[in-house]
């Protein structure tokens, strides 16, 4: 149980370098947030830190919208 505390830990350490505050991972998890419901999809936290740890930059949340757009525009 310790140890998993320490790697969450760590993990979220991480996640917050990646980030040059705390207001802006969470503008980026909420703008990632709304867009998988709007979407349709469903979303669990640990999912949503998961996609914020593999993509933090800023424009990533405005790239999906365009690929969703462009697939909404070829059905």
């Amino acid at each position: 149980m310790r140890e998993r505390i320490q790697k969450e830990q760590l993990t979220n350490e991480l996640l917050r370098k990646q980030f040059r505050n705390n207001f802006q991972l969470a503008h980026q998890a909420i703008a990632l947030g709304r867009f998988y419901v709007r979407s349709g999809h469903e979303i669990h936290l640990d999912k949503l830190l998961e996609e914020i740890r593999k993509n933090p930059q800023p424009d990533y949340v405005s790239d999906l919208e365009a690929l969703e757009r462009a697939d909404a525009n070829e059905e």
